[in-house]
């Protein structure tokens, strides 16, 4: 759904609230994206949040503010209603007419489903997962009401219903509408996909099973409630302390924090921190650590003193929030790890588990898979020894998360299948962790070299995806998996929306904005938007610069922060392009691919990159010999997702004839190879002085812009550009830019 179609979003005034309560897959994450511009800038001004159905009610306060959560998550809505002070967007504002979706007939007008059948018309069998997927992340009273209508051939009695479900019916109108006095699912073509979405779901599925947790959780409050503080701390300790959450539900795990309250016992601080932290709301779980001795905990910069005496379960919370925050020194971490290791009983295995898995999440972030794997498998035995079905899925996700970027993608799926396993013995559900294992498989798939699953997850499950937990490790693959996939598959715009969507969550810390920056300047890298990807480059504020990379040499395998490396490697990629006979690239291309920091996938793209060079410095028997050597060894490992994200240099190298012989003849290339690709640059009609002019001029170059960029004369750039437009049949240069869209020489 375009935003611009949504008149509510241009009438909207600054001074409401605009709560938006409807069914996922209705276009929330963009309308909040939307809105955050028009009313605070990309960067902040505007509270903008989606809330979780596990999220406790919040109480809004100023605008502007954009929320997108059920009305009675909104603690003081009554008030804002009184005061005039709310605009409420429900499904019929967001769902689609006849007129609007061509559709209709079989999806009743759910943007989402729209959206897919636009893409695929004649996957059916898609389109049902596609509509299981988004009921999975409705609450299990609506699943169980809509698995009902779209069965009852007469539908449902409005005289007859109990007023709960008229209420949930009414919430659900459009998809759900009530005629003559009779409910019924929207179009029978909806109700028939709903039909086949819902068939895989049991009865006993679709109730609502009573929370495991919930009796200890009363007993809990009950001796809070006679005075029994002690008692109430001592059942607690034997229920999992801060773990009661993940060994017992989210639910039951803020009763029980809410029957304390303000209490500070260690172990009900660390609940707390650990049930802000599951909510997505790192700034509310280091405020609760704030509470420790007047905020020592927080300074991640250096070692705790006197960390002997800081209590194990505040301590964990420590580090668990210097893994998030991705603010303390690698060493400092492993450092009070190992400390806290050494002060935790044998016996206590959910907190050594516990240890194990920040370091595992920090290793991986640090591509040390060896150092990763030894945690993981420390982790299991600890979870699994303490029975926590629900901490062993995060185990085996992570688990995945190594193969995959080691280059193994293959070797992930026995992962996830024990992934999925954990996750089914867990007995309570908390629909982000289902999204985490969803995310994974697609993630899986693209390594492939098939990155329609990536995409179906980013415009899908992104909105409820990203305001909850996520560990930094997943929340990086999800960024550059999902924004590189909406690229191949959409495009620069739906590629860019997706990566500022990012911006918003209340979660984000100083390293993920970076990560999210350093995301940007490679999509636009990808699109062959070179100038603009520089121009953000250089504007950044990091160490890692033009200068620094101009005298780095073989420092460059020096660097040891992802964060420095991911830099390094986005100036290499733009010198490879903008300068590839530049002989310093050849040090500095040898010293990355040297360094012991760099993950296997990293050294794919720059052993393309190297191809690239080795050919424009005239060594096109290198070059041959590289690009085959590294075909052969994606193809062992059915890891072709470098070779499709670096097509940029990989298609030029296969037009050129000096490349194509004798071992690249046999070369297996992945499927998808030119599937959306714009032209190769260099090949055709024009000459590559004339191709790069033309790149200039779809990103908006004026001559005097283009002369600078090319280092040439501005009678030489009119020369290019009299002999491009001659070429395309054109007469200047808005029908140039035009006909190289229509041609596929550039993307729109």
């Amino acid at each position: 759904m375009r935003t611009a179609d949504l008149p509510f979003l241009a009438e909207h005034s600054a001074d409401l609230v605009l709560l938006i309560d409807a069914l996922p897959g209705t276009g929330r994450a963009e309308i909040l994206t939307a809105m955050r511009r028009k009313l605070g800038g990309p960067d902040g001004g505007c509270q903008c949040s989606i809330l979780s159905t596990e999220d406790p009610p919040v109480v809004i306060s100023g605008t502007p503010a954009v929320i997108c959560a059920e009305a009675d998550q909104v603690a003081n809505l009554s008030a804002l209603r009184d005061m005039g002070h709310v605009q409420e967007i429900g499904n019929r504002d967001l769902f689609l007419g006849p007129g609007q979706d061509p559709h209709f007939a079989k999806t009743g007008g759910w943007p989402a489903l729209s959206d897919h059948l636009a893409q695929a018309p004649l996957d059916d069998s898609a389109l049902t997962e596609k509509a299981r997927t988004l009921l999975r992340r409705t609450p299990r009273a609506l699943r169980d009401i809509v698995a009902r209508l779209c069965r009852a051939e007469g539908g449902f009695d409005d005289a007859e219903l109990p007023a709960e479900q008229r209420k949930l019916l009414h919430w659900l109108d459009p998809l759900s509408e009530c005629r003559g006095g009779t409910w019924r699912i929207r179009t029978p073509g909806l109700a028939a996909v709903l039909r086949a979405a819902t068939d895989a779901w049991s009865a006993a599925a679709l109730a609502a099973p009573p929370a495991p947790g919930a009796a200890k959780a009363a007993r809990i409050a009950a001796l809070l409630h006679a005075g029994d503080r002690a008692g109430a701390l001592d059942l607690l300790h034997r229920e999992g302390g801060q773990y009661f959450m993940h060994l017992h539900g989210m639910e039951a795990g803020r009763r029980v924090a809410d029957a304390f309250g303000e209490d500070p016992a260690p172990a009900v601080m660390a609940l707390q921190f650990m049930i802000a932290v599951k909510s997505g709301d790192i700034e509310r779980a280091a405020y609760i650590l704030s509470g420790y001795e007047n905020g020592v905990l927080l300074d991640l910069g250096r070692r705790m003193p006197r960390a002997g005496d800081v209590p194990v379960p505040l301590a964990f919370c420590r580090i668990e929030l210097a893994v998030f925050r991705g603010e303390a020194r690698g060493y400092h971490i492993t450092d009070e790890a190992s400390d806290l290791l050494a002060r935790t009983d044998p016996r206590a295995h959910l907190m050594r588990g516990g240890i194990y898995n920040l370091l595992l999440d920090h290793h991986i972030r640090g591509e040390r898979f060896a150092a990763a794997e030894e945690a993981a498998t420390r982790a299991l035995a600890h979870y699994e020894a303490a029975d926590a079905p629900y901490l062993s899925f995060f185990i085996h996700l992570h688990r995945s998360i190594i193969k995959v970027r080691s280059g193994e993608p293959a070797a992930a799926a026995p992962h996830l299948q024990a992934a999925e396993k954990a996750l089914a013995k867990t007995p309570f559900e908390i629909p982000q962790d289902a999204r985490f294992l969803a995310l994974m498989r697609a993630v899986t798939a693209y390594e492939t070299g098939d990155a329609l699953p990536m995409v179906d997850f980013a415009e899908t499950a992104f909105e409820g995806f990203a305001y909850g937990e996520i560990w930094p490790s997943i929340a990086a693959l999800a960024l550059a998996h999902g924004a590189e996939a909406l690229l191949q598959e959409r495009g620069l715009q739906a590629a860019t929306h997706y990566i500022d969507s990012w911006r918003v969550p209340a979660w984000r810390t100083r390293n993920f904005q970076v990560m999210v920056a350093q995301r940007r300047v490679a999509t636009l890298q990808s699109a062959r938007r070179w100038r603009e990807a520089r121009q953000q480059l250089e504007s950044m504020a990091s160490r890692i610069g033009f200068l620094w990379m101009e005298s780095s040499g073989a420092n460059l395998a020096d660097l040891r922060a992802p964060e420095d490396i991911s830099q390094a490697l986005l100036w290499l990629r733009q010198q490879v392009f903008e300068t590839p006979r530049n002989p310093a690239l050849n040090e500095r291309l040898a010293a990355m691919m040297d360094s012991t920091h760099v993950s296997t996938r990293q050294r794919l793209c720059l052993r393309i990159w190297k191809s690239w060079v080795d050919r424009r410095q005239n060594r096109p028997g290198q070059a041959r010999r590289g690009l085959a050597d590294l075909l052969q060894l994606c193809a062992s490992r059915n890891s072709f997702a470098p070779v499709l994200e670096e097509r940029a240099f990989v298609l030029p190298l296969l037009e050129d004839s000096r490349v194509m012989q004798r071992e690249m003849i046999e070369a297996p290339l992945p499927r998808n190879l030119r599937r959306g690709a714009v032209m190769a640059f260099g090949t055709g009609p024009l000459s590559r002085q004339e191709w790069r002019a033309l790149l200039l001029l779809g990103e908006g170059c004026s001559n005097k812009d283009i002369a600078r960029e090319m280092a040439v004369s501005l009678p030489t750039v009119k020369f290019h550009l009299k002999n491009l437009f001659k070429k395309l049949g054109v007469s200047d240069r808005r029908e140039a830019v035009e006909e190289a869209r229509n041609r596929g020489m550039l993307s729109e």
